[in-house]
């Protein structure tokens, strides 16, 4: 140790729950000056290029991460003698307990920290040259970081705080290893996959991949999922946002998002803004369309399939094979011979606990002629069981074709019964193929817009399963985002310069739905415009007849039909009637 910027490190994990805050014990983190700002993001800009020269993956700026160590900061200067230097907070907390604290929902308890104000180039240098800081640094496993400075202006006293961690439902996109800036339209992007694990609530590894500068991906499509690839940004300069939607085998989707300067002139009071934001509890989502059903189920892409690890034959015959018609093709078969047939998938950290849920089992029968019991399914966890349901041969509409069994069920884990259970039984003579069992919510008054609270209170971006239901009938899973659909129009605003009694003339302005195919319409205020639709085009034709010299102001409004969430779009059109126009050709010198 060397004075008071001796460098300690602390990795707990803690398991406490606190209240979120945004504000404590006076001191506003979500505040913070631009020059510290300034050195958040390029110490954590700086730790990734030390992660990139030793082999490990670019961090992601998190900004409950940021916030927490931003707090811990202030209070380990402000409530802390002169000397202090530890990791655990006045309110007894430690890195876990913030991180929760200040709303992370993911992995965290790994924290670096400089017991005094230094710059980021010096804490970079120090966590590097200390083994301990160095591996906490360089570890694999971390996908997003916080940064805290704090400084006190009367003496200069101030703190570091840099704080870890990992959220399976996020796998981060990070633009140029998190630069600040860049002067050049054309970035590198680093695309984590997702992680291994989690459950039925985790995320397979990403096959799949679509890269926009759209939140809505117009225009993009889907091509093979890889770690790192390029990007160019569309002219101008300004903040400059990558949208990044990967897919895996069972089409369960994730988007996320980083953002960058483009140009010279960035505003450093605006920096932390490109940070990942909080997770979002609740989520309005647009478009959604019940048909015939009057009630609405979501997921979060909640599933247990045949390949999970857990997934095990306990008795009788039983294989996986390949089925195209299968959920990521393929099927576990439990087949005649040596009597029945048991299986099942079970899960010990799904994060859905005490709410109502239904589990829809999806399975085939190679015959469905028998009017006897083919099959016995149920759900398990907590020392309750929910069925079994007793399947007969005649349940199922058609041979060779899967179909859905709902059961409704609640996880009330216990210390001593922590499984969540999916139990399969294959009895009879049919074949009984095993697919998916997918969870979602109990049903709910469909209605668009909606909100749904989410369960767990972690949306990070994934994409949300639909099923509509009438109590007995259900739909299939449809996929829907809580991106706002709209409008958009270009040119934004019109200019029209005729002669007096001259003919008319018109322009074209391309209107463009956002987020959902949706029609639209093209209204104007005044009888001198004219509008005419040809595709996404619009044509605004200004007619001069009648009117005298001068100039005249008028609105075309685009509104969506039949979509009142969708906010209409106003284009100004100003007129000028001249008395004559005349045609100005300007010189042309070739050298």
């Amino acid at each position: 140790m060397r004075g008071t910027l001796s460098i300690l490190l602390v990795v707990l994990l803690a398991t406490l729950t606190l209240a979120s805050a945004h504000a404590q014990g006076g001191y506003d983190p979500t505040r913070q000056s631009a020059s510290l700002q300034y050195n958040e993001a390029r110490t954590v800009y700086l730790g990734n290029l030390a992660r990139r020269e030793n082999g490990a993956p670019p961090l992601r700026w998190n900004l409950p991460l940021t916030h927490a160590a931003r707090w811990f900061s202030w209070d380990s200067t402000e409530n802390r003698p002169a000397g202090f230097c530890g990791h655990q907070d006045t309110l007894g907390g430690w890195p876990g307990d913030r991180a929760r604290r200040f709303g992370y929902l993911g992995f965290a308890g790994a924290e670096n920290a400089f017991c005094g104000y230094v710059t980021p180039e010096y804490a970079i240098q120090g966590w590097m040259n200390s083994a301990g800081h160095r591996a906490n640094l360089l570890d694999p496993n971390h996908r997003e970081v916080g940064l805290g400075y704090y400084r006190r202006e009367s003496d200069g006293r101030g703190y570091v705080a840099q704080g870890f961690g990992s959220d399976p439902v996020y796998p981060p996109v990070v633009i140029e290893n998190e630069a600040i800036s860049t002067t050049h339209p054309t970035v590198g992007l680093y695309i984590h996959d997702r992680q291994r694990g989690g459950g039925f609530a985790g995320l397979g590894p990403a096959i799949q991949m679509m890269v926009s500068e759209n939140p809505c991906f117009m225009s993009a499509t889907w091509e093979p999922y890889q770690r790192e690839r390029t990007w160019t940004f569309s002219g101008g300069s300004g903040w400059r946002t990558v949208y990044v939607r990967t897919r895996d085998a069972l089409s369960r989707t994730v988007t996320v998002s980083d953002a960058i300067y483009l140009g010279t002139d960035v505003p450093l009071e605006q920096l932390d803004t490109g940070a990942a934001p909080p997770p979002r509890s609740q989520v309005t989502l647009y478009g959604l369309d019940s048909g015939p059903f009057p009630q609405v189920q979501f997921s979060l892409g909640w599933l247990a399939d045949d390949t999970f690890e857990t997934f095990t034959k306990w008795w009788g015959n039983g294989e996986r094979v390949s089925d195209p018609a299968a959920w990521g093709g393929t099927a576990y078969r439990l087949y005649p011979g040596s009597g029945e047939s048991f299986a099942w998938v079970w899960d010990t950290v799904f994060p859905i606990r005490d709410v109502p849920l239904v589990a829809y089992f999806r399975l085939k029968v190679n015959s469905n002629t028998s009017t006897a019991e083919v099959a016995r399914i149920s759900e398990k966890g907590g020392g309750t069981e929910y069925g079994p349901l007793r399947l007969k041969g005649t349940d199922f509409a058609a041979p060779n074709q899967y179909q859905e069994f709902a059961i409704p069920f609640t996880f009330r884990p216990t210390e001593q019964d922590p499984f969540l259970i999916f139990q399969f039984w294959r009895s009879g003579t049919a074949d009984l193929y095993v697919d998916a069992v997918s969870i979602f919510t109990v049903p709910q008054p469909a209605a668009s817009p909606l909100t749904w609270i989410v369960p767990g209170g972690n949306y990070r971006g994934q994409g949300i399963w639909v099923r509509y239901t009438d109590g007995t009938r259900f739909s299939g899973i449809t996929e829907v985002f809580p991106e706002r659909p709209y409008l958009q129009a270009s040119p934004s605003s019109l200019s029209f310069l005729v002669r007096r009694g001259g003919p008319s003339q018109t322009l074209p302005v391309r209107v463009i739905p956002h987020c959902g195919p949706f029609s639209w319409r093209a209204t104007a205020d005044r009888t001198w415009l004219r509008l005419r639709t040809e595709g996404e085009v619009l044509w605004v034709e200004a007619d001069p007849l009648g009117l005298s010299v001068g100039t005249y102001t008028g609105t075309v409004t685009i509104a969506a039909v039949d979509q009142p969430a969708v906010p209409s779009v106003s284009v100004p059109v100003r007129l000028t009637v001249a008395e004559e126009v005349f045609a100005v050709y300007l010189p042309l010198i070739r050298k």
